[in-house]
């Protein structure tokens, strides 16, 4: 991935060599959706970056893109990051959605009702003074 690599550019500038060789050099990402996974070699790694570079890699990787992204790291292992992939989220996001919208028509057809009201009350005194 291009934009991986242009990541651990700026960070191997931004920490020791000693630090980005051990930490860093063997890692690698991708996107699943708005999620930046960062793929490392073991659990040692894993652990390590998620501790103490977890902010600096969503600070650096926000500063090229201008957006704050979710990163997940994970182990290479396919399993891990079935673990961490939360298949709900868009599920939650489409149910709150259709939650507001149901809101928002219940108040639209409560204000039709108390406007047809007013019609039938405007229409009835019409007849009245005619």
């Amino acid at each position: 991935m291009e934009f991986w690599s242009e990541v651990l550019e700026r960070i191997r500038w931004k920490i020791p060599k000693a630090s980005y060789d051990m930490w860093f050099a063997r890692t690698e990402a991708e996107w699943n959706g708005d999620v930046l996974y960062i793929l490392t070699e073991n659990q040692v790694c894993k652990d390590w970056l998620n501790n103490r570079y977890k902010k600096f890699i969503a600070l650096t990787v926000e500063e090229m893109t201008g957006e704050k992204v979710q990163i997940q790291i994970v182990n290479k292992d396919a399993n891990d990051r079935k673990m961490n992939y939360n298949p709900k989220a868009p599920y939650e996001e489409i149910k709150n959605f259709i939650l507001q919208q149901n809101i928002m028509i219940n108040r639209l057809q409560k204000r039709v009702r108390e406007l047809e009201k007013k019609v039938v009350y405007l229409e009835a005194g019409d007849r009245i003074v005619r």
